[in-house]
């Protein structure tokens, strides 16, 4: 695979070339842990200083040669560059005289600068306070400042910045460059957690499993196992931990097994040994509290870690397993006297890691908050283990472990393995578990279907065909989904039917079940409760869906403090609310909140819901006309959506990375996207709205308007009837763009009378303007529609303004300027382009011409384009030679049609 890629740290190259190359220059100091990249960062400094005409003297500081005289620059004392009869004084005087007559010229770059002998230091220290020659010096974290090193921070010669660990987005640009493809959210999830961004241990690991075969392609990315960390990577960190006293290393060992440790699980007589572990580096305090009274505060809520990744594997490294297992009960024991869940999964997956013997509640439990929280396999481990344990008698128990298992088995896309373990779970719920275990059971086998499979409608029919077995709060809890999964086969007569509202379910909920109750107790009190979780999903589904901003306002409300307490039950309820949420800042016409949310969202590392938000914010980009940051995150929704998709948004994001590609010319990308839709995909209206907007642009490159038109209106009338009023409202923006929109406007203005959502409304105002051309309208508008995330559209109507009122010259000037305004973010979809196509003209050629015959000025092109001013007068020499045209005015007249 060749060698292993470097990820550039452009914030940290950047300031210290900055900081070297100033007059006079600041010796700069890279510190933090080992293998943290602090070399790396610095050569990759050093490099860029070279470039400039720096000349390099670099310094590399070895343990071993602490105690030798000049031992670290020896290399640059040899008889070669001095005269055979001069001792190493006298060389080194003339190296400090050298370097110091022409300081600006060299760059002093000193690796471990702590292991420098004293002399070296010295030499250092006169170089850097009496010269100001540009140093740049690497400093580990275990290695104490001392001698001319400690003066030059003392005096504060030196700027020190700390090197982190690599970021998530780093980490798996680096892990994508090696594997040559997108590594599995899993496989970097735990590479993540487990090396914390440190790139010398993330190398080791991955190298390690490719040498051991343990590299494979799977269905959602690349694979890999990480196994224990090299002896000789082990190596560098462990005689670290020889210095520990006895105490501090039974701490350490603790959280070895389980950081990381809750600062309040610290016992009193630890205190003392947590300060020093702090003091000495050993141990790192973060979270809330963790800057306020130290570690051990009173009330600090901070969680406590060891502060180098390898520490873990060096403290566990030579411990048998059965000592290992005593350290995993010691720290459970301990962790389980804290009240949070979190918590309290932390310690019975150490008892079940250790062997010991866990309550089959407890366990159950376990495999339930597992999958809720995104930990399919440990759900499924934990499941399995109550399925040995459990006799036909436990059926609550039998069918509360299948059923998680199946979910599980889902999430990681084992659909058959899935269908097996949710048809046990079925029977065993027949076989004696109370009917709300029943009903959870079929809640979660169809969002399998639905989802998974693909298949709404068999789904929507396996419900039907057991409501009548169910009581009402186990038709209250699947109704909402039933409906949902209804939408989604094209049955349009779902909207006529009512979501059951949580004040009228018939039930006696009662206070939460007592401590001891069993799975049967549990699962009916929970499925109470999310019978009224789901209703509130499924109102707001609807309300957003139809622009009712304030329904859907208040279901996301009812719902919120429900989505949390049941998340074993309805593992996405809070993320399908934000997802409502986030309709509704689009309804309400704020485009910028709902960019912002979706972008807070999409920001959670390894969040299940992430393909949500990259197809959320690929839209935003596609309707505000930016087309190139749409399209990387269209592409990536898709393959976040085939890993996980609790939202049925996969068929709708496959067409929406059609449309984006089509949009930019790639019709064959385009259909592509198209063709990977399932047969049942074309049923869901969300489906059909966005495919109809790539066919529309496919058949406008074709020249084929009224075949893109036709598509449109039907789509959107389809998807007025069928509720889908704000998706509808999108796809009308792309057929007032493409067509007058006769028919649209008809349909536009009964949506929006239907709603009253401002997003329906500002629509409407569109249509009307575009129909009746009418360019002091769409002048006006534009401002607006650019804040609700139209300027695609906004940049349509301006630009064609000019064409309806030539003879208004004012109103011609400002819909001019505002379309030159627009077209610094906009970017034009490709269009038949027979003037182009005629002439010859090259695509950098096209968007020359099309920006200057808008009367945009050459430095103003120049500037988007990333090119010099003659650079785009020479092009348009070359176009007005090409279309035959004199000057701007006659070219704007032969591309008005294309504008």
């Amino acid at each position: 695979m060749g060698s292993w890629p470097i990820v550039a740290r452009p914030d940290h190259v950047d300031r210290l070339v900055d900081a070297l190359a100033a007059r006079p220059a600041r010796a700069q100091m890279l510190r933090g842990p080992s293998g943290v990249g602090k070399t790396t960062v610095a050569a990759t400094a050093a490099s860029a200083l070279a470039a400039k005409g720096r000349t390099i003297v670099p310094v590399v500081a070895l343990d071993e040669l602490r105690d030798v005289p000049l031992g670290a620059l020896s290399p640059l004392l040899g008889a070669e560059r001095f005269a055979p009869h001069d001792d190493v004084a006298d060389r080194l005087q003339q190296l400090i005289a050298l370097v110091g007559a022409h300081a600006d010229t060299y760059l002093l770059v000193v690796d471990d600068a702590p292991l420098l002998d004293a002399t070296s230091a010295a030499a250092l220290y006169q170089l850097v306070r009496v010269f100001a020659v540009p140093a740049l010096l690497t400093a580990r974290d275990e290695h104490p400042m001392t001698g001319a090193l400690a003066r030059l921070l003392h005096e504060d010669l030196v700027t020190v910045t700390e090197v982190p660990g690599l970021g998530l987005d780093q980490t798996r640009e680096l892990l994508r460059r090696r594997l040559g493809a997108e590594p599995r959210p899993e496989t970097l999830r735990t590479l993540f957690d487990v090396t914390r961004g440190n790139p010398l241990f993330l190398r080791e690991l991955v190298l390690s499993a490719e040498r051991t075969g343990r590299v494979r392609s799977g269905p959602y990315g690349v694979e890999l196992d990480p196994s224990r960390v090299p002896p000789h990577i082990i190596g560098t960190v462990a005689s670290r931990l020889d210095t520990l006293r006895d105490d501090q290393r039974r701490f350490a060992e603790l959280l070895a097994v389980a950081q990381p440790w809750p600062a309040t699980a610290t016992r009193a007589e630890d205190l003392d040994t947590v300060d020093d572990l702090v003091a000495g580096g050993f141990v790192v305090a973060s979270g809330e509290g963790a800057g306020g009274e130290g570690a051990s505060g009173e009330g600090d809520r901070a969680h406590l870690r060891l502060a180098h990744p390898i520490f873990a594997e060096a403290l566990l490294a030579d411990l048998e397993p059965a000592a290992r297992n005593r350290l995993r009960e010691s720290a459970a024991r301990r962790l389980l006297a804290l009240p949070s869940p979190p918590v309290r999964f932390t310690a019975v997956c150490l008892l079940l890691d250790a062997g010991a013997t866990v309550a089959r509640d407890d366990t159950l439990w376990a495999a339930r908050y597992a999958h809720a929280v995104g930990d399919h396999e440990r759900a499924i481990a934990a499941a399995d283990r109550v399925l040995a344990t459990a006799t036909e008698e436990d059926a609550p128990a039998l069918a509360t472990a299948h059923v998680t298992r199946a979910a599980a088995l889902s999430a990681l896309g084992r659909v058959e393995e899935a269908d097996e373990a949710f048809a046990r779970a079925e029977a065993s719920a027949r076989a004696g578990a109370a009917a709300e275990t029943l009903a959870i059971v079929h809640l979660r086998w169809g969002q399998h279907t639905a989802l998974r499979r693909h298949e709404p409608r068999a789904a929507a029919d396996r419900i039907v065909s057991i409501l009548d077995d169910l009581d009402a709060t186990g038709r209250a809890l699947l109704e909402p989904d039933l409906a949902k999964w209804r939408l989604m086969a094209g049955d349009r007569e779902v909207l006529a039917s009512h979501v059951i509202p949580p004040a009228t379910l018939d039930r006696a909920r009662g206070a939460d079940p007592a401590p001891g109750a069993g799975p049967g107790d549990a699962a009916e009190h929970a499925a109470g409760h999310a019978a009224e979780l789901t209703a509130a999903l499924g109102t707001a589904m609807i309300a957003t869906m139809a622009g009712r901003i304030d329904d859907a306002s208040a279901a996301i409300a009812s719902g919120r403090p429900l989505a949390a307490r049941f998340a074993e039950v309805v593992p996405y309820g809070e993320s399908l609310l934000d997802l409502s949420a986030f309709l509704v800042d689009v309804a309400r016409g704020r485009i910028d909140d709902a960019r912002a949310f979706a972008e807070a969202r999409r920001l959670e590392p390894f969040a299940e819901s992430s393909g949500v938000w990259s197809y959320a914010l690929a839209l935003i980009h596609l309707h505000g006309g930016r087309l190139h940051d749409a399209a990387p995150l269209a592409v990536l929704a898709v393959d976040q959506l085939r890993w996980r998709d609790f939202t049925g948004l996969l068929g709708p994001a496959l067409a929406l990375a059609s449309t984006v590609h089509a949009q930019r010319g790639d019709q064959a990308s385009a259909r592509a996207f198209l063709d990977a839709l399932e047969p049942a995909h074309h049923d869901d209206v969300k489906v059909r709205l966005q495919a109809a907007e790539a066919q529309a642009w496919l058949a406008a490159a074709e020249g084929d308007p009224e075949s893109a038109s036709a598509a449109l209106t039907s789509a959107v009338r389809v998807g007025v009837e069928a509720g889908h009023l704000l998706l509808a409202a999108l796809t009308a923006t792309v057929a007032l763009r493409l067509s007058s929109g006769g028919e649209v406007l008809d349909l536009v203005s009964s949506a929006a009378a239907s709603s009253g959502a401002p997003f329906l409304e500002l629509v409407r105002r569109a249509a009307e303007a575009r129909e009746h051309h009418d360019a002091a309208a769409a002048v006006e508008l534009a401002p607006a529609l650019t804040t609700a995330g139209l300027g695609a559209l906004a940049f349509g109507l301006v630009s064609a303004a000019p064409g309806w009122e030539p003879d208004d010259r004012m109103l011609v000037r400002r819909a001019r300027v505002t379309a030159s305004e627009l077209s610094r973010t906009v970017v034009s979809p490709s269009r038949p382009r027979h003037a182009r196509d005629d002439a010859g003209l090259t695509e950098r050629e096209w968007t020359v011409a099309t920006a200057a015959a808008r009367r945009e000025r050459s430095r103003e092109i120049a500037e988007r384009l990333g090119v010099s001013v003659r650079t785009v007068d020479n092009h348009l020499s070359n176009i007005y030679r090409k279309l035959g045209v004199r000057g701007r005015t006659e070219l704007e007249r032969e591309l008005r049609e294309f504008l």
